[in-house]
């Protein structure tokens, strides 16, 4: 039903992969409209597969999951695994271009591409692969890639795309969600924090008034995070932060695509928590489709080194599948140990705040207000003591 509906419905995520469909593998395995195996694939066939199996509009194919409301009737779609909202897929899909300038493994209805700068990854990621007159990499330079180092290529990718949505997702920790934002000033964003964690509701003047050494650090660290936001190259943030600021991003979520993107990246649905579900959903997504990348390059080398038809580079060619699947693996335990880092932070650095907060009132309770009376304490306790010796 135009993807209203889930094909795939369980209420415990630990049986999802009951849920993903092997029609997708048989089909990986082949291609049926020129009659070829998977050994017989040139590089581009194996892309053009990838990208058409995950990307192109076909319900057959598409890994998608949906978790049913507790609150209402319906789906929540903030638990989807769908590869349309996969921005390493899309990035990849796009990121080659034949002569006359149009992307042959990208669809032209793909939803994603207003969550980056533009779709130039090639020159903005440095993926070229230079070799005597041409790039190894260029779909215009030899239409069959085979000479394309994918492992790296493909890691590139992935590897940025983790890091810049990290990067947002820490600066949100901070409420710093935009740098374009009319409210984005250093006072509004001072504001927006300890409204959003404390419930204050004071202006920055008296907050300024009350807590100056904590201000002075929340602004300090809200604007190097302000820096490391301007520092994106692919994702386009501002965009993204204004989609979630329209959308509102409802408890119960029924929209997908780039607003999906948009509201796991820049809403948070409880107090002290930048770690939500949609979030992890996002991630995982991610790290998915690559994965499935990984394995897919993997069975493809080793069906045509089985057929022998390297013609005497089985060599390299192994040693390029090995050193991708350590790469790969070392990939997934880097991503792994951001996210329990993010989470660390996410949980700690409200608390940290907090306690400055909680030391500059003390201080500011010792100075002004219990040195005039704690003399008056010390003579009234000499006064009242026994000055009668022990017996």
């Amino acid at each position: 039903m135009w993807f209203k509906q889930p094909y795939c419905v369980t209420s415990n995520l630990d049986y999802a992969k009951s849920c993903i469909w092997w029609y997708i593998v048989n089909e990986g395995s082949s291609d049926q409209d020129s009659k070829k195996d998977l050994w017989n694939f040139q590089a581009s066939d194996l892309i053009w597969q990838y990208c058409k199996l995950l990307l192109w509009n076909d319900n057959r194919w598409r890994i998608y999951f949906a978790k049913p409301s507790t609150v209402s009737d319906s789906w929540d779609w903030q638990q989807t695994f769908d590869s349309h909202q996969s921005l390493f897929l899309y990035a990849l899909c796009s990121s080659f271009k034949d002569n006359d300038g149009n992307r042959p493994f990208l669809p032209e209805n793909a939803a994603l591409w207003s969550a980056f700068f533009s779709s130039e990854f090639v020159d903005r990621l440095k993926l070229h692969q230079k070799s005597w007159w041409k790039d190894l990499c260029s779909f215009a330079d030899d239409q069959t890639l085979n000479n394309c180092d994918f492992s790296i290529y493909s890691a590139e990718i992935f590897d940025a795309i983790m890091s810049e949505i990290f990067k947002i997702k820490y600066s949100q920790v901070l409420h710093t969600n935009s740098v374009n934002w009319e409210d984005t000033s250093d006072k509004r964003m001072v504001e927006s924090f300890l409204s959003w964690y404390f419930n204050f509701t004071e202006e920055y003047e008296t907050l300024q008034k009350s807590f100056p050494q904590t201000i002075g650090v929340l602004k300090s660290n809200q604007n190097y995070y302000k820096k490391v936001l301007e520092s994106l190259k692919i994702i386009n943030n501002d965009k993204l932060s204004n989609i979630a600021k329209d959308s509102w991003c409802p408890m119960i979520w029924s929209f997908s695509g780039v607003d999906f993107v948009a509201c796991a990246l820049h809403w948070s649905q409880w107090k002290w928590l930048s770690l939500t579900p949609s979030f992890l959903t996002l991630f995982y997504n991610e790290l998915l489709h690559y994965r499935v990348f990984v394995s897919y390059y993997t069975n493809w080398i080793v069906a045509r080194n089985n057929k022998n038809v390297w013609d005497g580079a089985q060599e390299i060619f192994l040693s390029k599948l090995w050193d991708f699947q350590q790469h790969a693996n070392i990939q997934v335990e880097a991503a792994n140990d951001t996210l329990r880092d993010f989470e660390d932070f996410n949980m700690t650095y409200p608390l940290h705040i907090w306690i400055l907060l909680y030391q500059e009132k003390m201080k500011k309770f010792r100075d002004k207000s219990l040195s005039p009376v704690v003399t008056i304490f010390y003579s009234l306790s000499e006064k009242l003591q026994n000055v009668q010796e022990p017996n």
